[in-house]
């Protein structure tokens, strides 16, 4: 399984819809990312169990 991260780019790319409050992540988020991040006053969690994700039917 690769490491992804999100990086200060792709927070960018984020903050600029406008729409985004929160991200969810399975991979990292590097610190120039969660601090795009909280200056937006956007959430962030980062190495969410992918396990989690998943939806009731998924499990089954």
């Amino acid at each position: 399984m690769e490491n992804k991260k999100i990086d200060s780019t792709k927070a960018k790319e984020i903050c600029q819809k406008e729409t985004v409050i929160g991200v969810i992540t399975t991979g990292g988020i590097t610190q120039p990312a969660k601090d795009i991040f909280d200056k937006a006053d956007i959430a962030w969690v980062e190495k969410f169990p992918e396990s989690k994700l998943l939806n009731d039917e998924d499990r089954e």
